[in-house]
């Protein structure tokens, strides 16, 4: 029998969130199991090119979120959100929606490698021309986040006021804004991967993930 699963991807861009997602889904396809990966960053792909545009943000990742939802009403058996979910505010809405359908949550954390490795991992070539190009500067921001919420995977650790910070996007002026103090992220289980580990956790991440369905 299986447990219905909620997967939340959780990774700075360049990461290789998405790499992981993939040995997950084949391993999950070949085992019979119906799966649905929901990804912001595909309403951003025109002709197999990455074009960000900061005030269609807010809308997409609405319906990113609708998207995700349906499939949870379809009750399909694994349902991934293939986002960056850096910080709670930006998974609560997944989670909600996962736990009123009696869905267990596991979040898949990759720690960040070095900043030169994301800023190179950005960067456009032939090979790779769907990379998303983005800054050094906003790379370095999203680390230092990463690792800020990353207290929050832990249920047991105190929130801190001045450190934990909940926002919202404010869809006006394309930027998140303060509405208070953060929550805890909600899963059951997490799954953490260390950039040394990255290239040998492809071989049995699947495996891992049926271990806990």
């Amino acid at each position: 029998m299986i447990k219905k699963t909620v997967i939340i991807n959780r990774a700075v861009p360049g990461s290789g969130k998405t790499t992981i997602t993939n040995c997950i889904v084949d391993e999950l396809i070949n085992n019979n199991i119906k799966v649905a990966i929901h990804s912001t960053d595909e309403y951003f792909m025109i002709e197999n090119k990455y074009v960000f545009d900061i005030t269609k943000l807010f809308k997409y990742h609405q319906q990113n979120l609708q998207e995700f939802i349906k499939s949870i009403k379809k009750n399909l058996d694994v349902v991934i959100c293939d986002n960056t979910n850096i910080a709670p505010w930006q998974t609560e809405e997944y989670t909600k929606i996962a736990r009123e359908y009696n869905y267990q949550i596991i979040f898949i954390t990759l720690n960040p490698h070095e900043l030169f490795k994301h800023v190179e991992f950005q960067k456009t070539t032939l090979q790779k021309q769907d990379a998303h190009e983005i800054s050094e500067e906003v790379l370095k921001k999203m680390i230092k986040e990463y690792y800020i919420y990353d207290d929050l995977l832990n249920p047991k650790i105190l929130i801190n006021k001045h450190r934990h910070i909940q926002y919202k996007w404010d869809s006006n002026k394309n930027m998140k804004t303060v509405i208070g103090i953060a929550k805890h992220f909600d899963s059951d289980f997490i799954i953490r991967i260390f950039p040394d580990e990255y290239i040998e956790v492809q071989k049995y991440i699947g495996k891992k993930i049926l271990s806990l369905i």
